[in-house]
C-alpha cells in the first residue's frame, strides 16, 4: 500500500508539472467518461433496474395476435380472460384490466379521470398493497356486490383532502355510488409514465352472458417460481389451439404471445438504447487514443527521467507500474469531472425526452438521474479507460533504450519509428471509429427528414382537439348523444377565429383506434373465423375537409346525411385496393354492412342494423407508426352511428390554442356538467409520434460531432507532434532547395494516408455496424450510398484542415536555425 500510495503521490506531482497537459487530457476524458455516465443512467433506468414490484420479472403480458389485422397486442375478451385463467398451469396468478374514462362528482367540480376495471387480484399479482383500507375480495367480484372502489393517492389528497374518513366513504362515479374500500401508496404508478389511474373497481363477470368477440381487456400474470416465458408461451398455444377447436366460429388465424412486463414497457426502445450506448462507447475509444497519443508525445520529454530511475534500480516492472498509476490516476480525475459532465448531459437529454402524457413517453424517465450504480459503472470505466490509454506509451517507454537518454545531446528513443506506428494507428482508429458514428447518424437523419416530408394524409397544422365523453347516465343510446354534439359543433364552428370544425372519434397518430367487420352485397359472406375487417371513425360531415384529407372518388359527406336518411358510408384507399384489387368494379355505390364484434365496448359506437351506400373513396393517412403497411379504414357518419366518445377538431386561422378558452365556453353552454380534456394539437400528437426517433438521431448526431472533433484534434496533434519531430530533416529539405508548398504537400499527405487508411477501415465497419440501424430506418437503406460518401467527404475535409495548420507550421521552418538546433 506504501508503494501504492508513493506511486499515486509521484503521478499527481507529475500531472501538476504538466498543466496544459493535464488539462487537456483530462478534458478529453471527461468528455468520453460523461457521455457514457449519462447513457448508462438512462439504460439502467429503463432496461437494467427492476420494475417496482416484488419479483417484477416473473409479470408478464398476455396478448392475443390478429395477422389479418396486422395486430400483434391484440386484447383479449372477458370470456377468453376466464377460460385461460381455468385452464393454465403457469401462472400463479391471472388478471383482465380495463381502463376508460369516468366522470366524478358530487365533491366540488364535475371531474373526468381515468379509471379501471380489473380482477379482484391485480394487486396482489403485482404485490402492491393499499396504503390505506384493504384489497378488493373475492365476492366483490359478483354482481351487485362490485360498486366499491380503490382510490389513488393524489386523488384522495388532491380532491379528498387527504380525509382519514375517506374509508367507507360514498362517492358518486358516473352518477353510481361506490364505497371507497382503499387507498394506493403514493407514487404508484403502472406503466411507469404520467398518467394516473384514480379509479380502481372490481369486474364482475357473468359467464354465461359473456360475448367471445368482445374484445376489451388487457391480461397480466405472474409466473409460478417453476415457470418460464417460454414454457408459459408454449402452454398458451396449447390452450388457443384447443379454444379454437371447442369454438370454430372465432377467428382461427389468431394467435397469442407471452412477453415480459418489462420488455413490453421498452418496446421498440432497446434496439436505439443499444445503438447509443454503443456510440458512447466509440467516442470513449477516441478518447482514449488521443490521451494515448498525448502521452506518448510527452514521453519524448520524460526519457531523461526514467533512465535516471532505471539507473538508479528501478526495473522495467517498476516503471511499468508507476506510468500506468499515473494514466489511472489521470483517468480518475477525469471520471469526476466526467460525471458533473454527465449531470449536466441528463438536463439536457431530460429537454429531448417525449412530453410526459404523451404518446411514446419513456417509462420512468422522471427516475433518470446519477446513482450509485451509476457511480460504480463510471468507476469501472475510469480504471478500464486508464489502463487501456495508459498501456500502450507505459511498454513504449519502459522498453525504450533508456541508456540513449542520458548521453549529452541525445534526442531520444521515442521519436523513433515504433513509437510512431503506435501514433499513427491511434488516428486510424480514431479516423474509423468516428466514421461509423458519423454514417450512424447520417442514416438516421436522412431517415428522419424522410419520414417527416412524407405525405400524412392529412394537414396538422393549426388544428386543436379536445375529447368529449358522454356517460350512460347522462346520455340514453341514439338521439340524446346526436343532439348534443349537434349543438356542440354547431357552436364551435360560429366562433370567431375558426376556420372550420368537425367531430371525429379517434383522431390519427394518438394511437386511439378499433376494428369493425362488414360484408360487401352481392359476394358470399366471408366464414366468420376469417371476416373482412378495417378500422373504422365516425366523423362529423365537415371532418374531412377540416383536415385536409382528400376525397380520390364520389363525394364527401354532407349535412344531409343525417339520422333517418340512407346509410352511407367511406372507404379508404388502402381498403379499397384490398377488397377491389382488380378495381373491375367501381366501389362507389356498392353496399356494405358494418357489424361491431361484441359490440359492449365503452368506445364503440351505436350501429346502423342496415347496409351502407359507399359513397366516395378517400385517401390513406397515417395512423400510428411509419413504416407500417397502409391500414384499411372506413368512415361512418356520426348522426347515424352515435358514438359517446368524440374528439372536436378544430382548424384555426391563427394560433389553435387561444381557442381552447372559447371551445371549452361553447361545450359548457350545451352542458355545464361535461368535462372537456385532453387538450392536444395535431402538431403535438406528429411531435409525440416521432420523438423516439428524433431523440435517437440527435443523441447519435451528438455523439458523431464530438468524435470527429476528437478525431481533428487527434490528428492535429500528431502531425503537430510530427512537424516537430522532424524539424531537422525539413530543414536539411528546404536548405537543400525544397519550397514551402513542397513541405506543405509533404505534411499533409503524410497526414491524409493516415486519413484515408482510416476512413477505407471505417466505411468496412459500418458496412457491418448499420445493420442493427435497420429497424430505425425509414426510407433509407442502412448501405446507403449517398449518406456513405457525404460523410466519408466530410470527414476527409476535417482530417486535410487538421493536417493543413501543422503543415502551415512546417513551411515556416528556417533551415539555419533547425540545423543549428541540432
Amino acid at each position: 500500500m506504501e508503494l501504492i500510495w508513493n506511486d499515486l503521490r509521484y503521478g499527481l506531482r507529475m500531472l501538476r508539472r504538466s498543466p496544459g497537459f493535464t488539462i487537456v487530457a483530462v478534458l478529453t476524458l471527461a468528455i468520453g467518461i460523461g457521455a457514457n455516465a449519462a447513457i448508462f443512467s438512462v439504460i439502467n433506468t429503463v432496461l437494467l433496474r427492476p420494475l417496482p414490484f416484488p419479483d417484477s420479472q416473473r409479470i408478464v403480458l398476455v396478448w392475443e395476435t390478429d395477422p389479418n389485422r396486422n395486430v400483434d397486442r391484440g386484447i383479449a375478451s372477458p370470456a377468453e380472460f376466464l377460460d385461460w385463467r381455468d385452464m393454465n398451469h403457469s401462472f400463479q396468478e391471472l388478471s383482465a384490466w380495463r381502463t376508460w374514462f369516468y366522470n366524478l362528482t358530487g365533491n366540488g367540480e364535475p371531474q373526468q379521470v381515468w379509471g379501471v376495471h380489473t380482477s379482484g387480484n391485480f394487486f396482489r399479482m403485482l404485490g402492491v398493497a393499499p396504503v390505506l383500507g384493504r384489497d378488493f375480495i373475492a365476492d366483490e367480484e359478483r354482481p351487485g356486490h362490485d360498486q366499491v372502489v380503490i382510490i389513488s393517492y393524489g386523488l384522495w389528497q388532491g380532491h379528498y383532502g387527504g380525509e382519514g374518513s375517506i374509508i367507507g366513504r360514498s362517492i358518486q362515479i358516473d352518477d353510481k355510488p361506490y364505497t371507497v374500500i382503499g387507498v394506493l401508496p403514493q407514487g404508484f404508478t403502472l406503466f411507469g409514465t404520467s398518467r394516473v389511474y384514480d379509479l380502481w373497481m372490481p369486474f364482475a363477470f357473468e359467464r354465461a352472458q359473456l360475448d367471445r368477440e368482445a374484445h376489451s381487456v388487457i391480461v397480466f400474470a405472474r409466473l409460478r417460481k417453476d415457470a418460464s416465458v417460454q414454457s408459459a408461451q408454449a402452454e398458451m398455444e396449447t390452450i388457443f389451439a384447443r379454444l379454437k377447436k371447442e369454438y370454430p366460429l372465432i377467428d382461427q388465424q389468431n394467435g397469442v404471445r407471452v412477453v415480459t412486463f418489462r420488455q413490453e414497457l421498452t418496446h421498440g426502445m432497446k434496439p436505439a438504447l443499444m445503438v447509443l450506448l454503443c456510440a458512447v462507447g466509440f467516442v470513449l475509444l477516441i478518447a482514449c487514443a488521443n490521451v494515448a497519443n498525448l502521452m506518448l508525445a510527452r514521453a519524448a520529454s520524460r526519457e531523461r527521467e526514467i533512465a535516471v530511475r532505471a539507473t538508479l534500480g528501478a526495473g522495467r516492472r517498476r516503471l511499468l507500474r508507476q506510468l500506468l498509476t499515473e494514466s489511472v490516476l489521470l483517468s480518475m480525475i477525469g471520471g469526476v469531472f466526467g460525471i458533473l459532465f454527465a449531470f449536466g448531459g441528463l438536463h439536457f437529454l431530460r429537454a429531448l425526452l417525449p412530453s410526459q402524457g404523451g404518446y411514446g413517453e419513456i417509462p420512468h424517465s422522471d427516475t433518470i438521474g446519477i446513482n450509485g450504480i451509476v457511480l460504480a459503472f463510471t468507476l469501472c470505466v475510469s480504471l478500464l479507460a486508464g489502463i487501456v490509454f495508459g498501456l500502450a506509451p507505459a511498454i513504449q517507454i519502459s522498453h525504450s533504450e533508456l541508456s540513449e537518454s542520458l548521453k549529452e545531446g541525445s534526442r531520444g528513443s521515442t521519436g523513433g519509428r515504433r513509437s510512431q506506428l503506435v501514433r499513427s494507428s491511434l488516428v486510424i482508429a480514431e479516423v474509423a471509429l468516428s466514421l461509423v458514428l458519423l454514417v450512424g447518424a447520417g442514416l438516421l437523419l436522412r431517415s428522419f427528414f424522410l419520414l417527416m416530408s412524407e405525405n400524412l394524409g392529412f394537414d396538422p397544422a393549426r388544428v386543436l382537439t379536445m375529447q368529449l365523453w358522454l356517460p350512460e347516465s347522462h346520455y340514453p343510446p341514439g338521439v340524446p348523444i346526436v343532439n348534443f354534439f349537434h349543438q356542440v359543433i354547431e357552436r364551435v364552428v360560429a366562433l370567431p377565429g375558426v376556420k372550420s370544425a368537425s367531430l371525429v372519434n379517434f383522431v390519427p397518430l394518438s394511437g386511439w383506434g378499433d376494428f369493425c367487420n362488414f360484408e360487401i352485397a352481392g359476394r358470399a359472406a366471408p366464414p366468420p373465423e376469417e371476416p373482412n375487417t378495417a378500422q373504422y371513425r365516425v366523423v362529423d360531415w365537415r371532418y374531412l375537409r377540416t383536415m385536409g384529407i382528400p376525397v380520390i372518388a364520389g363525394r364527401d359527406f354532407t349535412s344531409a346525411d343525417a339520422a333517418g336518411s340512407e346509410g352511407v358510408v367511406l372507404l379508404n384507399d388502402a381498403l379499397v385496393h384490398r377488397y377491389w384489387p382488380d378495381m373491375k368494379e367501381n366501389p362507389v355505390g356498392k353496399q356494405i354492412r358494418v357489424r361491431f364484434p361484441g359490440g359492449k365496448n365503452p368506445y364503440q359506437p351505436q350501429p346502423l342494423e342496415t347496409w351502407l351506400t359507399v359513397v366516395g373513396i378517400v385517401g390513406d393517412v397515417r395512423e400510428w407508426e411509419w413504416g407500417e403497411q397502409k391500414i384499411s379504414q372506413l368512415y361512418l357518419p356520426y348522426t347515424q352511428t352515435p358514438s359517446r366518445i368524440m374528439r372536436i377538431v378544430v382548424r384555426a386561422e391563427g394560433d389553435p390554442t387561444v381557442l381552447t378558452t372559447s371551445i371549452r365556453a361553447a361545450v359548457q353552454s350545451v352542458d355545464p356538467s361535461e368535462p372537456v380534456t385532453a387538450v392536444r394539437t395535431m402538431d403535438e400528437f406528429l411531435s409525440a409520434a416521432v420523438a423516439q426517433r428524433r431523440l435517437s438521431m440527435l443523441l447519435l448526431a451528438v455523439f458523431a460531432a464530438i468524435a470527429t472533433i476528437l478525431a481533428a484534434v487527434g490528428i492535429y496533434g500528431v502531425m503537430a507532434y510530427a512537424v516537430t519531430q522532424r524539424s531537422h530533416e525539413i530543414g536539411i529539405r528546404m536548405a537543400l532547395g525544397a519550397e514551402p508548398n513542397d513541405v506543405l504537400r509533404m505534411v499533409v499527405g503524410d497526414g491524409m494516408r493516415l486519413a484515408l487508411v482510416g476512413l477505407a477501415i471505417g466505411i468496412m465497419g459500418s458496412i457491418l455496424a448499420t445493420r442493427y440501424l435497420e429497424t430505425q430506418l425509414y426510407g433509407v437503406k442502412p448501405t446507403d450510398p449517398i449518406t456513405f460518401a457525404l460523410v466519408a467527404a466530410g470527414l476527409s475535409i476535417v482530417a486535410a484542415a487538421a493536417c493543413y495548420f501543422p503543415a502551415r507550421r512546417a513551411t515556416r521552418v528556417d533551415p539555419l536555425v533547425a540545423l543549428r538546433y541540432e
